[in-house]
């Protein structure tokens, strides 16, 4: 139990709602998240999204949703200066997951950031964090930018807009202007590195923070290769063969010359993996 109606303040960027809803013998969470001042409201449903829209200020709005062929509903109000947020599912009011009492235990999350590359990616170089989230034994491995970290830190953030906890969240390491700073050097890189590990660390010790959907999704690996079909199998490697023997004739068509200009290509820049115009320049700590 909690709260049924919570509440933030319109000043708010960005505002997350979550509520956990047991259906057929499994949890299932409705969240929403509201940006107060682009007006963008999406609704996912278990990670998905399955509803969005750009409203201005001071519009309130039902948002429905089903599980399992069962009606719930999400009510976007407005009172004076405050929006509110209610979940009503087959008529009865949720209780929204920051706000519950339930105690909450620590899950004994540990994470490591032990390398930065540093890549170009679309001619651009940016410095990608390889995260380490060891989890009941397991561990997973995430590439990260800072501004996935970023992204993830308001979303957390507005989860918790309104909620005495808000003030116990660590904070991310601090933006800094690149005129003033060089983001690629090794100095600048530990430093950030270490406020990362040591920012995500913090969180774990939060019970609430880690039972956040935001932050179950951030930790989450997505877009696991499927298997395939043994036709779709046959296929790709017949569609392979073809492209291998046309690769074939075109490679003895050029000539030794063309050889030659392709390896002065690739190593003109180190940074420059083959064949891909991209490749990590490791920093290790």
């Amino acid at each position: 139990k909690g709260p049924l109606t919570v509440s933030s303040a319109m000043g708010a960027n960005v505002t997350s709602r979550s509520w956990r809803i047991l259906e057929g013998g499994k949890y299932h969470v409705v969240q929403l998240r509201h940006n107060n001042v682009s007006g963008r409201r999406i609704l996912l449903l278990d990670g998905k999204e399955i509803w969005q829209s750009m409203k201005v200020m001071d519009v309130a709005e039902n948002v429905h949703f089903e599980i399992n062929g069962k009606q719930g509903v999400v009510k976007i109000g407005v009172d004076y200066f405050t929006y509110t947020y209610l979940c009503l599912y087959q008529g009865r009011p949720m209780p929204e997951m920051t706000f519950d009492i339930m105690d909450y235990k620590e899950q004994g999350y540990q994470c490591k950031i032990p390398v930065v590359n540093v890549e170009i990616v679309k001619g651009k170089k940016v410095a990608v964090f390889r995260v380490e989230m060891t989890h009941q034994g397991q561990t997973e491995v995430f590439r990260k930018r800072f501004r996935d970290f970023a992204t993830f830190d308001d979303y957390l953030r507005g989860g918790f807009e309104g909620h005495h906890l808000l003030q116990n969240l660590p904070k991310l390491p601090p933006k800094q202007f690149t005129l003033f700073t060089n983001h690629f050097s090794k100095e600048f890189l530990e430093e950030r590195r270490r406020g990362l590990e040591e920012y995500v660390n913090k969180l774990c010790r939060i019970p609430k923070a880690v039972a956040n959907p935001d932050f179950v999704a951030f930790f989450t690996k997505k877009n696991k290769a499927k298997k395939k079909k043994p036709q779709e199998q046959v296929q790709d490697s017949k569609t392979r063969d073809r492209r291998t023997s046309k690769g074939r004739g075109a490679t003895a068509a050029l000539g030794k010359g063309s050889q030659k200009a392709k390896s002065t290509v690739r190593s003109a820049d180190p940074r420059v993996s083959d064949g891909e115009g991209e490749g990590p320049i490791e920093v290790r700590f």
